[in-house]
């Protein structure tokens, strides 16, 4: 059932952040109704949030958020510019619970979605600034980028017997007929570049130097405003994590596959965060694995899964070429 706010609830949450609301109008994602609210005050147009938990972490909700707003205080500390000034509340912190549910607010950013070169090779900066801002952690116990490609591991197991039980839908066993053995393939050659000495070497390198991640930046959550400045929005997910990772999901997520704002993207990166060759091969094995795909195959009975294998179907030769071109960019010297 999704989330429902009605006014008295908004305004009582947006006066603990120091504003006085006049109108309220809740913007839906592609999953949730209810994803952000736009608050007209008196002082201007406010983004009100409910923060969203990720099920794939252990804690509860309010400890997740505490983490995430600490990590968004240390960016704040750092002048990282590429995220719109969160409010503090009265209590000085930056976010509320209201009915046992944590709510941050931030400015609203009026602007336009990517769609130039140039807001590409912004975009790639701002990943890289993240990434490279220090973290005031010495070391992890673990590398970021193992611990998902165990988690991915098990992605594949799964999403591969379910393959296998396609047949059920006429839809979905379509769609394996004709993609299927490309998917293992791909999977395959991946699975065993991910596993050479030189890779894993790299992986433990990440040990030694914690990052932050934004971990979801996809095409809406990035806005370039009218000023021509560009923010990353939505930053529920922030985390200690695999920058690697977090790379391929953005080029995924944003770039349409199109190789010029692959390409600008890269540049932007490597202006702040040049990649040695080894780190740039470990881009391209990961963006060979068909994490969408893994993703529609969970849930087989849902519409949004459907859609996502047909977009897939529509993008696929597409996609093959964006690998050639990060398989082209991880050989330069």
């Amino acid at each position: 059932m999704a989330d429902t706010y009605n006014s008295t609830q908004i305004r009582r949450i947006t006066r603990q952040f120091g504003l006085n609301m006049l109108e309220s109008t809740p913007i839906a994602s592609f999953y949730r109704p209810n994803a952000v609210i736009q608050v007209q005050t008196d002082a201007g147009t406010y983004a009100l949030k409910p923060f969203r938990r990720s099920p794939l972490l252990r804690s509860n909700t309010t400890k997740q958020m505490n983490t995430a707003a600490g990590y968004v205080k240390l960016l704040m500390n750092s002048g990282y510019r590429y995220m719109p000034k969160w409010l503090p509340a009265h209590s000085g912190a930056l976010w509320i619970l209201s009915r046992g549910k944590p709510f941050y607010a931030t400015e609203w950013i009026q602007g336009r979605q990517l769609e130039t070169t140039e807001d590409f090779e912004q975009l790639g900066l701002a990943l890289a600034v993240l990434h490279t801002t220090p973290t005031e952690r010495s070391r992890t116990k673990s590398s970021p980028t193992l611990e998902q490609i165990q988690v991915c591991k098990t992605q594949d197991r799964l999403f591969r017997k379910k393959m296998a039980r396609a047949s059920k839908s006429e839809w979905f066993n379509q769609w394996v007929s004709k993609h299927g053995r490309t998917c293992k393939s791909l999977t395959d050659r991946a699975w065993d570049d991910l596993a050479s000495s030189s890779m894993v070497k790299l992986m433990k390198q990440e040990r030694a130097h914690p990052a932050l991640i934004h971990n979801d930046v996809t095409s809406p959550n990035v806005i370039i405003s009218d000023d021509g400045r560009l923010f990353i929005i939505d930053w529920d997910r922030i985390q200690i994590g695999s920058t690697y990772l977090d790379t391929v999901k953005t080029i995924t997520n944003t770039t349409q596959f199109n190789p010029y704002f692959i390409q600008s993207f890269l540049k932007g990166y490597e202006e702040c965060r040049p990649l040695r060759r080894d780190e740039r091969k470990l881009i391209a094995i990961l963006y060979r694995l068909p994490r969408e795909a893994w993703s529609a195959f969970q849930y087989q009975d849902h519409a949004r899964s459907r859609e996502l294998l047909r977009i897939i179907s529509q993008t696929w030769s597409m996609r093959l070429r964006a690998m050639e071109l990060l398989a082209g960019w991880s050989d330069q010297s």
